[in-house]
């Protein structure tokens, strides 16, 4: 039996008079075969796949924080999903570290980068949790703004972070 664990679910916006769907946001399990075992891996995505901090748009708060509702990330995240289910499990991301220590990859997907953690679920086996904290498209001249390091298959960042390893 999984225990319960709090997900981020997205409802639809009223920005400016105009309806903005979030079901291309709402959480998702997809499994893969990793190290011989069944490994679900359950996909939430954060509040930066549609804001960002330019002080353009609305201004919307979430967990305390305050960003700015932005039209054209909302737009692109329409496609994470997509390339989550086509082409994570066979990419290469690198890992990095943030602010507190924490470690994040990032998925670079030729003109779009994805950013996400990973996380397993105290009590739990064969569970991983992957939160996308950010993905836009990569102008030719933000690329080498892009985390730089050894890049790992994903499929090896899962198998270690399944068994409880760092990346």
């Amino acid at each position: 039996m999984r225990p319960a664990t709090i997900t981020m679910e997205w409802k639809d916006l009223n920005i400016g008079g105009r309806k903005y769907c979030m079901a291309h946001l709402q959480p998702f399990e997809l499994s893969y075969e990793v190290a011989g075992q069944q490994l679900n891996v359950k996909f939430e995505f954060g509040f930066h796949c549609f804001t960002d901090d330019k002080s353009h748009g609305q201004p919307l708060r979430h967990r305390g924080e305050t960003r700015y509702f932005c039209a054209d990330r909302h737009h692109c995240s329409s496609q994470i999903a997509d390339y989550l289910h086509k082409r994570f499990f066979k990419g290469l991301a690198v890992p990095f570290y943030v602010e507190n220590s924490q470690r994040y990859y990032c998925l670079d997907l030729h003109d779009y980068a994805v950013f996400f953690s990973i996380s397993k679920p105290q009590n739990t086996t064969n569970l991983l949790k992957l939160r996308v904290i950010s993905a836009y498209e990569v102008a030719e001249w933000g690329r080498a703004k892009l985390p730089k390091g050894k890049p790992h298959n994903v499929r090896y960042i899962l198998e270690m972070r399944n068994a409880g390893k760092s990346v």
